[in-house]
């Protein structure tokens, strides 16, 4: 029971039921297509469907398109939606961005923004620069909302480039994590006392975290929710 608590507290984490509840918010009535980008094996696209929604994910990977489709749920690869001309009212884009550098992440964010129409949503879930943000092999650059509205805002920025989509930032949410040691030689060779103390001290981490209800943390990612304008 124990290793049960253990293991629930480290996985606690807000992050989906704030997303959750920005779609609610945005599609009353559970009116309203919803597209999930890059959904993975379906974290959020089950919830969706299970909750009555009219969602699609699309995925690159095929065999999680194969996956995905014998669960029963509704996806599609990445050629075979860009095959189709859906339109969209919300798109979410969770934990994908942080994967691509500027200008690719440019032409990726436009390319799908031509797929959601004008007054519609788009919703980003992202990590900060933490010290375990490179933890993931192929993350290669951490984005502030800052960031993403100098290139698709309408203030033109002096940045390198414009986005030909146009986006207002309409709520913002920041997302804490439990405080950890990353950087110590336990984390990778095991065994010993020094694991079991980094073990009690992230215990009792997570646990301030949860029993805070998210407050009490290591800020370390954001959810934006953005509005098509124009177009």
């Amino acid at each position: 029971m124990l290793k049960g608590v253990y293991h629930y507290l480290l996985q606690y984490d807000p992050e989906a039921d704030r997303l959750m509840g920005f779609v609610h918010s945005l599609l009353e009535n559970h009116e309203g297509s919803v597209l999930d980008v890059g959904c993975g094996y379906g974290r959020y696209l089950k919830i969706l469907q299970n909750s009555g929604y009219d969602a699609l994910g699309v995925e690159e990977n095929k065999t999680i398109v194969e996956a995905n489709c014998k669960q029963g749920l509704k996806c599609l690869s990445v050629k075979e939606f860009q095959q189709a001309d859906t339109q969209f009212d919300l798109i979410i884009m969770s934990h994908i961005i942080e994967h691509f550098p500027p200008e690719s992440l440019k032409d990726f964010i436009d390319g799908y923004l031509d797929r959601l129409k004008a007054g519609g949503h788009l919703i980003i879930a992202t990590p900060l620069m933490s010290s375990y943000f490179y933890d993931d092999f192929d993350h290669v650059k951490p984005y502030q909302p800052i960031g993403i509205m100098m290139v698709f805002g309408s203030d033109n920025a002096q940045v390198q480039y414009y986005a030909r989509n146009k986006l207002v930032l309409k709520d913002i949410w920041f997302r804490k994590s439990f405080f950890r040691f990353s950087h110590v030689r336990s984390k990778y060779k095991g065994g010993g006392i020094a694991v079991r103390f980094y073990q009690l001290f992230h215990l009792l981490s997570a646990s301030l975290l949860y029993l805070s209800r998210g407050r009490i943390g290591k800020t370390d990612g954001w959810i934006g929710v953005f509005k098509k304008v124009g177009g």
